[in-house]
């Protein structure tokens, strides 16, 4: 017997859809009903209790808006917490006094200076003596709006890039620097136990980029392998993975 759909509530007739939280959908409303940016549910009514679209064009339903990050102090906080969590698995970052703050996507585009579908961007200045990083300063720039999920999960990411810099690490394959900062988002989202983590981890292992996907499935393995001491160490001396 066919399911009914999830956005209509009629019996479905013929091709249907299934996302990744079990609704069932009749193939047509893909092409016509605009899907979360961030969990893939339809928008509507009956699934999401609405949704809406920010102005740079992203959507997002109304579960998903319910857990935005659209204030610094809240980000903050939450980055705060990321940053111990971390540190429970090894990643230590210190001392910790970033500047944070919450920037639209068209300006999180200059700082990147790429293509824009990056959440988030970290500035570094440091003093070195004799190559070592004495002091250092940050900043983290976070895109407005993230669910909570994403954002925890972004702020991981952006935290790992601190960590290679306050080692002196810059010269590192994309690969390996990019796979490692998943690699920490990976780590902060699997302590969160929650269905939005799942779907992010899910994400990691079944992204097709070379850099973002492919490393962090090398770093992974490589995590697997020698545990996370044994990832970080090296990191900090090799340039490739």
């Amino acid at each position: 017997m066919q399911p009914k759909c999830a956005y209509c509530g009629k019996q479905i007739n013929g091709k249907f859809y299934n996302d990744y939280w079990g609704n069932s959908y009749c193939a047509e409303h893909l092409k016509s009903v605009p899907q979360c940016n961030y969990c893939g549910r339809l928008i509507g009514k009956n699934i999401t209790r609405g949704g809406k679209s920010y102005s740079d064009g992203r959507r997002i339903c109304g579960i998903c808006l319910k857990k935005a990050v659209t204030d610094n102090a809240q980000g903050l906080r939450l980055l705060t917490g990321v940053r111990n969590t971390l540190k429970l698995d090894g990643i230590e970052i210190s001392p910790f006094r970033p500047e944070f703050t919450l920037i639209s996507r068209s300006k999180l585009k200059q700082l990147d200076q790429g293509s824009g579908e990056k959440q988030g961007f970290a500035v570094f200045n440091r003093q070195l003596e004799n190559e070592v990083v004495k002091s250092f300063t940050m900043q983290i720039f976070i895109l407005d709006g993230l669910p909570e999920a994403s954002f925890i999960s972004t702020c991981a990411h952006e935290l790992m890039h601190i960590w290679f810099y306050s080692h002196n690490i810059t010269d590192t394959s994309p690969a390996l620097a990019e796979g490692s900062c998943n690699m920490a988002s990976y780590l902060v989202l699997r302590r969160q136990k929650t269905p939005e983590a799942e779907l992010l981890i899910k994400g990691l292992f079944e992204d097709k980029n070379k850099i973002y996907g492919g490393g962090f499935r090398k770093v992974q393995r490589l995590s697997d392998k020698r545990g996370i001491d044994g990832w970080l160490n090296y990191a900090k001396t090799h340039k490739r993975i």
